[in-house]
C-alpha cells in the first residue's frame, strides 16, 4: 500500500512540474516574440538606440528564465536563445541593421520552433 501512495505521489508531482514548466516555456516564448516585434519596430523606425536597450533587456530576460527552461527543454535550444540575443545586442551596438534583422528573425523562428514542440501531439510523443 505504501508504493501505491509513493507512486501515485511521485506521478502527481511529476505532472504538475510539468505543467508549471509549460507554462513557464510559454510564457518564455510570448515574452521572446513580444520583445523581438517591438525591437523590429525600433529598427525600422530607426531608433537603433532604443532597439539595443531592449536587446540587452531580451538577454537578461532570457538568461533570468533560464534555469526552469534549461531543465525541461533540450539546453541546445536554450543556448542558441542566448547566443542569439547577445548577436543581437553586438550587431544593434555596431548600428549593423542587416544582420541585426537576421539575427532578429532567427530569435523569432527559434522560440516559436520551442513553442511548437511544447504542444502536445503525436510527434512529440513519438
Amino acid at each position: 500500500m505504501k508504493n501505491v501512495r509513493a507512486s501515485i505521489l511521485l506521478f502527481l508531482f511529476i505532472m504538475i512540474f510539468v505543467y508549471f514548466a509549460n507554462v513557464s516555456i510559454l510564457k518564455l516564448c510570448d515574452n521572446i516574440e513580444n520583445v523581438t516585434e517591438e525591437i523590429e519596430l525600433n529598427i525600422i523606425e530607426g531608433k537603433n538606440e532604443d532597439a539595443y536597450i531592449k536587446s540587452i533587456e531580451l538577454m537578461d530576460m532570457i538568461q533570468n528564465k533560464n534555469f526552469i527552461t534549461s531543465v525541461y527543454v533540450s539546453h541546445q535550444e536554450v543556448d542558441i536563445l542566448v547566443t542569439d540575443s547577445a548577436k543581437l545586442s553586438v550587431y544593434l551596438s555596431h548600428n549593423d541593421v542587416s544582420e541585426a534583422n537576421a539575427t532578429l528573425h532567427a530569435l523569432k523562428y527559434n522560440s516559436r520552433n520551442m513553442r511548437k514542440l511544447q504542444i502536445p501531439n503525436l510527434e512529440n510523443i513519438l
